[in-house]
Formats: structure tokens, C-alpha cells, sequence
């Protein structure tokens, strides 16, 4: 999974202007992905949307748009009327649930030749209610954005060692989960601060092959409770590359 940081949407492509021949026949783009992910971080993180698409006027340049808003400019048409490979604009950012989105691609001088796509984003998020409860208590996790192959594993760790693993599975095209299970599945857990960590990779990694989102317990003995610590905690990450 590929990602760009918010603070570089909007670069453009330049290219030489070409004379445009015949009007183009039915210009149309590819399908995308049912869902993409917003990453709530600082700065926020978003996935790129691939676009290809055919049909369009030979040798001309289209412009690329994502819910009305240019992405990227003069993306040049080859000989053929095809977009070449590796255009790419991110998703819309998004901080809660999700939403749908629309990309457009027009050909500049020819607002009659476009084409769109619609798919979804939605915000990467883990959630635990309530807030404060026994580490044995069964408490409600609620997660989205995590739209890999497979189930989302919960990895907790306490003092640089793996503890438990714990699965839940996600469904629907942005990757959602809501399922009961105690707060910390494991016998008499120690005191001080628990990491949970969220993702869809079955070994632990710190950074690991999907995105991830990471929650800090604390578990305090004297009132025999465990909650969830304030900011800056969770921590959100997509995989690198």
C-alpha cells in the first residue's frame, strides 16, 4: 500500500501542450478499489487512488479530480487515448466513519470527454467502551479501515514482550469489526502500561506489513482497573513502501 502525506496534495505534472486531433470515443476509467484509508495522524496520511482509464481524445491531457477538487494536472493521453500507468491521487481525508468519494477525469478543452469512478474512504480507528474496567471485563472493541486479506490481530505486549494474541475479524469493504472480549486476556496481568496493537499481520512487528493502530492500557492495582490512556495516544501507521 502506497501513501502521501496530506501536506503534498496538489502537485502537478507538467507537459507541453499538444494540439488535440478527433473528439475522443467514450472515454472511460478503470474500477477502483472498494474502499481506501484515511490515517488520523499528524499530519494525516492517505492512500493514493490508482487511476487508468481509455478512450480519450489521442495525445491530449486530462485533468484528475477527487471529490471536485484537482488532484493532478495535464496528465498526458498517449497515442492510443490512454492514461499511461502510474497516475495516482490521494483519497479524500476523512477523521471519522466513512464516506463515499467521486474521482473524475476530464480532458482539458473538451469538458465533454470524462469519466468517473466512485468508490469509498474511511478512517482507520480502534475503539474500546467503556473507557475504564477491570482487565477481565469484557469490553466492546470497535475498529474500521483495515481493508487487507484476513483477520485484524490484536498483539498485546508488556515490557517489550509478547503476551497474547488475540483475532477479530473484519468485514464489509472498509474493513470493520465490533466484537466483546476481555480487556486483557490474560491471568493476573501486572500493573503499569499494556500496548495493544492492531493490525493484519499474525507476527508482531513494531512496523509491520499493514496499516496499524496502537493503544496504550494502564493497569492500576490499588483500584484494581485497567483504562485507556488520554492523547496523544492511539498511535495510526500504514505500512511502508
Amino acid at each position: 500500500m502506497k501513501i502521501r502525506r496530506l501536506a503534498t496534495l496538489g502537485a502537478v505534472a507538467t507537459v507541453t501542450v499538444a494540439a488535440a486531433p478527433a473528439t475522443a470515443l467514450g472515454a472511460t476509467l478503470a474500477p477502483l478499489k472498494p474502499c481506501y484509508v484515511s490515517v488520523p495522524s499528524s499530519p494525516p496520511q492517505l492512500e493514493l487512488v490508482s487511476v487508468a482509464g481509455s478512450g480519450f481524445t489521442p495525445n491530449s491531457k486530462v485533468d484528475v479530480a477527487v471529490d471536485g477538487r484537482t488532484a493532478v494536472n495535464g496528465v498526458p493521453v498517449d497515442a492510443a487515448g490512454n492514461l499511461p500507468a502510474g497516475v495516482q491521487a490521494p483519497a479524500p481525508f476523512i477523521a471519522k466513519r466513512d464516506k463515499p468519494f467521486t474521482v473524475v477525469a476530464t480532458e482539458q478543452g473538451n469538458a465533454a470527454s470524462t469519466a468517473s469512478q466512485a468508490s469509498r474512504v474511511t478512517a482507520l480507528n480502534v475503539g474500546i467502551q467503556p473507557r475504564k474496567a477491570r482487565p477481565s471485563s469484557r469490553v466492546r472493541f470497535r475498529g474500521r479501515g483495515f481493508t487487507g486479506q484476513g483477520p485484524v490481530y490484536g498483539h498485546y505486549r508488556y515490557k517489550g514482550k509478547n503476551r497474547k494474541r488475540v483475532t477479530f475479524k473484519p468485514s464489509g469493504p472498509c474493513g470493520t469489526f465490533s466484537q466483546r472480549k476481555k480487556q486483557i486476556p490474560v491471568s493476573r496481568p501486572g500493573t503499569g502500561e499494556w500496548t495493544l496493537q492492531f493490525d493484519q499481520q499474525k507476527r508482531y512487528a513494531r512496523t509491520p506489513s499493514s496499516v496499524f493502530v496502537r493503544l496504550t492500557i494502564v493497569v492500576t492495582r490499588t483500584v484494581r482497573f485497567s483504562s485507556l490512556t488520554p492523547a496523544p495516544t492511539p498511535e495510526f501507521g500504514f505500512p511502508a513502501g
